[in-house]
């Protein structure tokens, strides 16, 4: 008998960011930006992690890092569309050590609104075995989210709606 199972969830986050989509997209498109509210990360500790992006279709951005228990997760993503200023939809999985704990497709949509950009990121993820779980991803998700709204307008975080 196995212990191997799949559970499957479907998220869609929201936000709206007082930037232009131009430079909402361009946040998901620059290394440096990506790496400030992706993993949270100032110039300063920029190397605590290993970070690749190659922002591009059939591209590929990598991000591998130690948690503090120890344990080495890494996050690889290939990007299979990208219209700019518009749309990114890449596939994507996480390990831990050599596990795979789930594979992911994702959506991100820009829109336009009379304030600034309306962001639109639905996820379709299995997770593997009871490794991950998709209120883990969820929370994940939604603090890189909040943190891309300091990134793009420090002084307008308290402006940030979900």
């Amino acid at each position: 008998m196995s212990d191997r199972y799949v559970t499957h969830d479907t998220m869609v986050l929201e936000r709206t960011y007082p930037a232009d989509r131009e430079r909402v997209f361009r946040a998901w498109t620059d290394e440096r930006a990506k790496r400030a509210w992706f993993l949270g990360e100032s110039e300063e500790d920029a190397s605590s992690a290993e970070y690749e992006l190659d922002f591009r279709v059939d591209g590929r951005e990598l991000c591998r890092s130690t948690a503090p228990d120890g344990a080495v997760y890494t996050y690889m993503a290939r990007y299979d569309d990208i219209v700019p200023d518009e749309r990114i939809v890449y596939t994507n999985f996480m390990l831990r050590g050599e596990t795979r704990i789930s594979v992911s497709l994702t959506t991100v949509e820009f829109r336009s609104t009379g304030s600034g950009t309306q962001l639109v990121l639905t996820e379709h993820g299995v997770y593997l075995d009871g490794e991950d779980k998709p209120e883990y991803r969820t929370q994940g998700i939604e603090q890189q989210l909040d943190t891309l709204g300091a990134v793009l307008d420090p002084a307008a975080t308290a402006g940030l709606t979900r």
